[in-house]
């Protein structure tokens, strides 16, 4: 069996890959050989691991689908840089318009699309369709995939023992179409699987209730804080007692192509990621109406700056320069004691 100083390393690493990939996840730790993460999924579109390796960067798209699985309501792109042991996550609007075929829709509709295309025999799986279109809009190669849906969100918090959280608002949401009701006090609380749930699945209150002045974009910035807080609070130790149900709570609620001997392959390189360097970043754009439907349309050139500026690989020395640049300037930036008198 492995020792318990990898275990720690072990759950570490797949809180960071899983949680903010998209919505939760630990690593359970057990002998590699006997170890398979999730169902294993092979998908054509995704880019060769080789390319990964020469250039210092590992990108890993994360799915939170719903219960259905037809539509993703979360869609983040987790992005590890091995030389400067960066980690910097692009939150992608659902509402994200992207052409499908000869039509325009929305991208969080492109796995349900996927899934039909799979039935006719056009796909092999019903992820193929959305990260080839995430690969189309940041240019990005993607080498690996994580769909999880929101029962097994529920159960992994209720496993970790629920999460402490401020939520900002009365959040009052009913869909009887959907099953979902939503009904969240303000204030700081502990949320159990299902209160965590209803808080990141929020956006928008019933007439004459409450919602993100931004809609979508303010469930992201929501998300976001939210598993930061997660991060934070169970990033410990003591909860390698729960390795066994996590690892239960994995195997049948995960699909991924990230295997037991990928993490075994990459543990020098993720071994090294300083958590407190893990950057959330939002897809450049704007909400529009188009033909009466809401859609977010991305700013192609703001995102290829994105890109450029935040998601291409560097060297340990160019990132200690940029560093030591960003540092200077909030130096600068800053008023002198002397200022104020």
């Amino acid at each position: 069996m492995l020792s318990k100083r990898i275990k720690i390393i072990f759950a570490s690493i797949f809180t960071v890959c899983i949680i903010l990939s998209t919505v939760s996840g630990i690593f359970a730790a057990k002998k590699v050989s006997e170890l398979s993460l999730g169902e294993q999924i092979h998908i054509g579109s995704l880019d060769n691991e080789q390319n990964a390796e020469q250039i210092g960067m590992l990108n890993i798209l994360v799915l939170g689908v719903d219960e259905g699985g037809m539509r993703s309501d979360t869609i983040m792109l987790c992005s590890i840089d091995g030389n400067s042991n960066r980690v910097n996550v692009l939150s992608i609007p659902r509402d994200t318009r992207v052409m499908i075929g000869k039509n325009y829709q929305k991208i969080n509709a492109s796995i349900g699309i996927g899934a039909q295309e799979v039935t006719k025999g056009n796909l092999s799986a019903p992820e193929e369709l959305t990260i080839q279109k995430v690969k189309a809009i940041t240019g990005l190669p993607i080498h690996y995939f994580a769909t999880v849906d929101f029962d097994g969100f529920k159960e992994i918090i209720n496993i970790l023992g629920g999460v402490d959280y401020e939520v900002p608002f009365n959040m009052d949401y009913d869909d009887p179409v959907q099953n979902l009701h939503i009904h969240l006090k303000a204030g700081m609380q502990h949320l159990d699987g299902q209160a965590a749930h209803d808080f990141v699945r929020f956006r928008k209150g019933n007439v004459g209730s409450k919602g993100y002045a931004m809609g979508d974009l303010g469930r992201i910035d929501a998300q976001q804080e939210f598993l930061k807080a997660l991060i934070s609070q169970k990033l410990t130790p003591q909860y390698l007692v729960k390795i066994n149900d996590l690892y239960g709570a994995i195997q049948k609620y995960v699909r991924t192509n990230y295997t037991a001997l990928d993490l075994a392959k990459h543990f020098s390189l993720i071994k090294n990621i300083d958590v407190s360097r893990v950057e959330m970043h939002q897809l450049p754009g704007e909400s529009r109406t188009i033909d009466g439907l809401s859609y977010y349309i991305y700013d192609e050139t703001k995102t290829a700056e994105l890109i450029e500026d935040v998601f291409t690989p560097r060297s340990k020395e160019e990132d200690e320069q940029i560093e030591r640049e960003k540092a200077e300037a909030q130096a600068s930036a800053s008023p002198s004691p002397e200022s104020g008198k």
